[in-house]
C-alpha cells in the first residue's frame, strides 16, 4: 500500500534518478487518446451536475404534461386545383404546382382566413373555443386579436410532398370544435380569395381598359404622322437607307455594262472590215470550173493510156495533148472569174456585218447615256432621302413604341378578363374532418422520455465541456502529460495546515501511522533517491504563486527526513514578507539568518543533540533531535543582496557539513525572480502545486522561468475524499479500501452500495485477524 500511494502514475525511483530534467529543455506536452473509461469517469465526476440538469429539465416537462388539459386533433384534406388563364389544368407542371401549393398553405394559415373562420362559425360565442382561449374576458379591446392568435396556434397546415393535397389539422379541447374549424377553413379561404380577387381585378381591368384606349389613340396618331411624312417627301418604305444604295448600285452597274458594250461593238465593226479585206480567194470555185477540171482529168488519163500503148508521137496522143492544153486555158479563164465573184461576195458580207456592229454600238451608247441620267437623278433623290431619314426614323420609332405599348396593354386586359372568368387557384375538401376522440396531448411518458434523453445529452455535453475547460492541476497524469515530470507525492489536506509553535510538531512525527505521514515519508524517499553522490542533499522548494503551500511542503519534507533519521534543516529564503516560517523563527530559540551571515551568531545552535533528564515528579525523559530552522526575524528589504553575497554560499557549504538534508523555502516563482537565482544553491528543485487551484498555464510559466530544470512536482492540500469522488483513475481513488492501514478518520464519498461492500470487506478482515491475535 505504501508503494501504491507513493508511486503516482508509475514514476519509479530509478526513472527519477536517471532523467530528473528535460533533455530538450522544454516540456513534451504529449497528448493521449480519450477512452470510454475516461468518458465514464468524467460523467461520474460531474454526476451531481448532470443529475441536476436532467432534473431541472425533465421534472418541469413532466409537471407540465400532468397539468395540461386533454387536447384532440381533427384533420381535413384539401385538394388544390391549379388552373391557368384559359382553363387548362396545370397539375403536371411540377415547379408551378409546388409554388402554388406553397401559396395555398400560406393563405390557409393567414390571419385574414382565421378572422373569417371566427366570423363564419361565431367562435367568440362558442363556449368550447372560450375554454381554448383560457376564458379571457370578452370586454377586452384586443379580444378579437387574441382569438385570431389562439386560432392560428390551433391550426397546422401542411402540404403533402409532390402532391396537390393539403392537410389542415386543428387541435382543441373539444373534438367536435376541431372538426368544425378544419372543415370551415377551406370555405372561408375561398370566400376571402374570391372577394379580394374580384374586387382587385375589377379595379385593375377598368384602369387597364382606360389606358388601352389612350395608348390606341397615341399609336394611331404616330402611324398617321409617319404616313404623311413619307407622302410629303415621296419616301417609300426603305427610302434613305440600304434600299436606295442597292438601287444606285444596280443602275451604275447597268450603265457601266452599256458603256462596255458600246466600246465592244465599235471595236468589233472595225475588226469585221479588216477581216473582210484579208479574206483569201485562192480556193474560189464554180460549176463551170468544176466541169473543166473533170474534163481535164479524163483527158490526162486517156493520154497516159495511149502514150503507154502507142508512144508519144502517135497522132491520137498528140490530138489528146492539144485538147488538154485547150481545157487548161479554159480552166484558167474560169478560175479567174470564180475568184473575182468570191471577192465581191466577201466584201459585201464584211460591209453588212460592220454596219450591224456600228448599229449595236450606237444603241449601247444611247442606253449608257440614259442610265447615267437616271443614276444622277436617283442619286440626288437618295441624298435627299438620307437627310430626311433622321426625322423619319424618330417618327417610326415613336409609332413602333406606341404600337408595342398598345399590344402589351391589350394582352394584359385579355389576361385579366380570363382570370376573372375562372380562379387561378381553387381548393376543395376531398376528405372532411370528423371528430377524433383519441387525445394527442398530454403524453407524459413520451415527452418525459424525450426530455430525459435530451437533457441527458445536454448534461453530458456540458460536463465534458466543463472538464475540457478546467485547466487546474489535480493528478499526476496531468503532470506527466503536460510537463513530463514525476509526481513525488500528494499531501492530504489537514484540518490544521501548519503546526502552531514548533516545526517539529508535524503530523509526520506526531502521528506516524497516518496517511499524511506515509505519503510524506514516501515523498522524502523519492527525493533522496535523486542524489547523484552520497552525502548531504539540498532541495529547493518553490511554487507558482504565493499561498500554494510550499512552506507546508518544506516543513513536511524536513519532518519526514527527521523521522527517517537524517539531520534536517529548513532554510527560509522567502524573506520579502512576514511568513509562517519567520513567525516560527520568532517562537523558537534559534539563531537568526541575518545574524549568522553577518557573523553575530554561529550555526552550532541549529542542531541540538539529544539529552536525557529527570522531571520534578522523578520521571525520566529523553528529548529527540528536532528540525533545524534558519530564517529571519523580520522581512529583509533587499533579499537580492543577500542572495548574491558570498557569505550565503559559504553558509550553505558549512550547513552541508552539519546536516544531511537541507530544504530551502524559496519565494513563489511567478511573484519574484529569486527562486530562479536560488537554483544554483540546490541539488534539486521541487515545484509545489496547490491541488485544484494551480493551473496548467501557471505551472508551465513557472517551469519556463526555471528553464525546466525541475526534478518533480508535489501536490499540496489534496482533498482525498473529493479526489476519490472525482474518479481520476489513480491510486488515490482507492485509498478508502486501504483505510485499515492508517489512523486517519477517512471520509467515504461512495454511494450506499459501495459503502456496504467496504463495510463487509472490513468485517471479513476482522474475522481473519481475530484467530491470529488469539
Amino acid at each position: 500500500m505504501q508503494t501504491a500511494l507513493a508511486s503516482y502514475g508509475g514514476n519509479s525511483l530509478s526513472t527519477n534518478s536517471q532523467s530528473p530534467y528535460y533533455p530538450s529543455g522544454a516540456p513534451p506536452h504529449a497528448g493521449s487518446a480519450i477512452s470510454l473509461k475516461d468518458l465514464l469517469r468524467v460523467a461520474i465526476r460531474y454526476k451531481y451536475m448532470i443529475m441536476a440538469i436532467i432534473a431541472a429539465i425533465t421534472l418541469p416537462v413532466l409537471a407540465h404534461q400532468l397539468l395540461s388539459p386533454t387536447i384532440y386533433r381533427s384533420t381535413a384534406h384539401v385538394q388544390v386545383e391549379l388552373i391557368d388563364q384559359v382553363g387548362t389544368n396545370q397539375a403536371d407542371v411540377i415547379a408551378q404546382n409546388a409554388q402554388r401549393v406553397a401559396n395555398a398553405v400560406r393563405l390557409h394559415s393567414s390571419r385574414s382566413a382565421a378572422e373569417h373562420v371566427i366570423e363564419d362559425l361565431d367562435l367568440l360565442n362558442d363556449p368550447h373555443f372560450q375554454k381554448d382561449m383560457g376564458n379571457i374576458s370578452k370586454g377586452s379591446d384586443d379580444y378579437i386579436y387574441l382569438a385570431i392568435n389562439r386560432l392560428l396556434s390551433m391550426v397546422t397546415v401542411a402540404a403533402e410532398p409532390n402532391s396537390d393535397l393539403l392537410a389542415i389539422s386543428v387541435s382543441s379541447r373539444s373534438p367536435e370544435l376541431a372538426a368544425r374549424i378544419a372543415n370551415q377553413i377551406p370555405a372561408s379561404v375561398r370566400a376571402v380569395r374570391a372577394s379580394k380577387n374580384n374586387e382587385l381585378r375589377a379595379q385593375l381591368l377598368a384602369s387597364l381598359e382606360t389606358e388601352q384606349h389612350e395608348r390606341g389613340e397615341i399609336a394611331a396618331a404616330t402611324a398617321q404622322k409617319v404616313a404623311e411624312f413619307r407622302q410629303n417627301h415621296r419616301m417609300l418604305v426603305g427610302a434613305g437607307g440600304a434600299e436606295d444604295l442597292a438601287q444606285l448600285n444596280r443602275i451604275a452597274a447597268q450603265a457601266a455594262a452599256a458603256s462596255a458594250s458600246r466600246e465592244g461593238s465599235a471595236a468589233r465593226s472595225g475588226g469585221i472590215a479588216a477581216a473582210g479585206s484579208m479574206q483569201s480567194t485562192a480556193m474560189a470555185s464554180s460549176a463551170g470550173l468544176d466541169q473543166l477540171e473533170r474534163r481535164h482529168a479524163d483527158l490526162v488519163a486517156e493520154s497516159s493510156k495511149l502514150t503507154s500503148s502507142y508512144g508519144p508521137n502517135h497522132p491520137d496522143v498528140k490530138r489528146i495533148s492539144s485538147q488538154i492544153d485547150a481545157v487548161e486555158g479554159a480552166m484558167a479563164v474560169e478560175r479567174n472569174n470564180a475568184q473575182a465573184a468570191a471577192r465581191a461576195v466577201a466584201a459585201a458580207d464584211a460591209a453588212r456585218m460592220a454596219q450591224m456592229a456600228r448599229s449595236d454600238a450606237a444603241g449601247d451608247a444611247a442606253a449608257a447615256s440614259r442610265l447615267n441620267g437616271i443614276l444622277a437623278s436617283v442619286e440626288s433623290k437618295s441624298y435627299e432621302n438620307v437627310s430626311n431619314s433622321v426625322e423619319l426614323e424618330n417618327l417610326v420609332r415613336e409609332s413602333t413604341l406606341a404600337d408595342e405599348s398598345y399590344k402589351a396593354i391589350a394582352a394584359r386586359v385579355e389576361q385579366v378578363r380570363a382570370q376573372m372568368q375562372e380562379e387561378g387557384v381553387s381548393s376543395s375538401i376531398v376528405s372532411p374532418a370528423v371528430p377524433n376522440l383519441d387525445a394527442i396531448a398530454p403524453a407524459p411518458l413520451k415527452y418525459t422520455i424525450i426530455a430525459f434523453f435530451g437533457s441527458s445529452i445536454l448534461a453530458f455535453l456540458l460536463a465534458f465541456l466543463r472538464d475540457f475547460l478546467d485547466d487546474r492541476l489535480r493528478t499526476s497524469a496531468q503532470i506527466r502529460k503536460y510537463f513530463g515530470l514525476p509526481t513525488f507525492g500528494m499531501l492530504p489536506l489537514l484540518a490544521q495546515d501548519q503546526p502552531a509553535d514548533d516545526p517539529s510538531d508535524s503530523p509526520v512525527i506526531a502521528d506516524p501511522q497516518s496517511l499524511f505521514a506515509e505519503v510524506s515519508r514516501s515523498m522524502y524517499c523519492e527525493i533522496r533517491s535523486l542524489r547523484q553522490k552520497p552525502g548531504s542533499q539540498v532541495v529547493l522548494v518553490s511554487s507558482p504563486l504565493p499561498g500554494d503551500g510550499k512552506s507546508t511542503v518544506t516543513l513536511t519534507l524536513a519532518a519526514a527526513g527527521l523521522a527517517m533519521g537524517d539531520r534536517t534543516l529548513v532554510l527560509d529564503l522567502d524573506l520579502r514578507k512576514q511568513g509562517y516560517l519567520q513567525r516560527l523563527q520568532n517562537n523558537i530559540d534559534s539563531p537568526d539568518l541575518i545574524d549568522i551571515i553577518t557573523g553575530q551568531a554561529d550555526i552550532d545552535g541549529l542542531l541540538p543533540l539529544p539529552h536525557e533528564g529527570v522531571t520534578e515528579d522523578g520521571d525520566e525523559y529523553v528529548h529527540a533531535p528536532r528540525i533545524g530552522l534558519l530564517s529571519a526575524h523580520n522581512p529583509v528589504e533587499e533579499p537580492a543582496v543577500l542572495l548574491s553575497s558570498p557569505k550565503l554560499a559559504k553558509l550553505l557549504r558549512d550547513l552541508r557539513e552539519k546536516f544531511d538534508f537541507i530544504v530551502i523555502n524559496a519565494p513563489a516563482t511567478l511573484a519574484v525572480r529569486d527562486a530562479r537565482a536560488m537554483g544554483q544553491f540546490a541539488d534539486q528543485t521541487i515545484m509545489v502545486a496547490r491541488w485544484g487551484r494551480t493551473t496548467i498555464e501557471q505551472m508551465d510559466a513557472s517551469l519556463d522561468l526555471h528553464h525546466y530544470a525541475v526534478s518533480g512536482v508535489i501536490f499540496d492540500h489534496v482533498d482525498y475524499a473529493e479526489h476519490a469522488r472525482l474518479r481520476y483513475g489513480d491510486s488515490v481513488q482507492f485509498y478508502v479500501d486501504s483505510s485499515d492501514y492508517y489512523s486517519d478518520d477517512f471520509q467515504h464519498p461512495q454511494g450506499i452500495v459501495t459503502r456496504a461492500r467496504n463495510w463487509m470487506r472490513r468485517r471479513r478482515r476482522q474475522s481473519w485477524t481475530q484467530p491470529e491475535m488469539a
